[in-house]
């Protein structure tokens, strides 16, 4: 069950037949489990496949809920569902023109570029240049680490300013040097927001 079968013939015989199946991508279920522990709470999977197909796949990459034989349309009522049911950030990833409607209609949309389509690429927040899963948990984590900096960015340049304004209405800073005092302080920011490109995800 879930497999697809071709019959082989030459002429009028039958000469074989070859069973096929669709291949589980390497360190799906591992991808899966990274996304968890950093707070993804339920894995859906919507899928035209039939649902011998799906619950196989569903299975062996550790997907909680699945619906299968959806069209792109179906697809959509489903998110628009999960979103009601279960609240929060629904995030969604998909690589063909049937998901396109889809992803857009999700909160948070990743499309696998490597082997996407343009539809699919146009209507994503995020595309992934390699088609690797993998690279959602680090996706998350460099989102993560953004949104840190950004904060620190915010902090650094209230402290400069206010430290800044300070010295001068008390008279520390004449006008020089209050100019050169915003000029060095400019560096700050600058300096904290390259700690991104030294950036490594960790191990979750």
């Amino acid at each position: 069950m879930g497999y697809g079968v071709s019959i082989l013939g030459e002429g009028k015989k039958v000469v074989g037949i070859v069973k096929f199946e669709d291949e589980v991508k390497e360190f799906a279920a591992e991808a899966v489990n990274l996304t968890r522990k950093l707070g993804v709470l339920k894995w859906w999977m919507l899928t035209g496949d039939n649902v011998q197909v799906a619950s196989r796949v569903a299975k062996q990459a550790g997907i909680d809920e699945f619906e299968a034989n959806l069209s792109p349309e179906e697809k959509i009522a489903w998110v628009e569902k999960i979103k009601k049911q279960d609240g929060g950030i629904v995030a969604m990833i998909g690589d063909g023109v049937n998901d396109a409607a889809a992803l857009a209609l999700s909160d948070v949309s990743i499309a696998m570029g490597a082997i996407g389509s343009d539809a699919a690429i146009e209507a994503a927040d995020v595309a992934l240049v390699q088609d690797k899963l993998l690279k959602i948990p680090q996706a998350m984590q460099l989102g993560r680490q953004v949104m840190r900096i950004m904060k620190q960015e915010f902090f650094i340049w209230g402290v400069t300013n206010a430290v800044g304004l300070g010295l001068v209405l008390t008279g520390v800073l004449d006008p020089a040097k209050a100019a050169a005092y915003n000029f060095l302080t400019d560096f700050f920011p600058i300096v904290n927001a390259l700690r991104l490109g030294m950036w490594n995800p960790k191990r979750v």
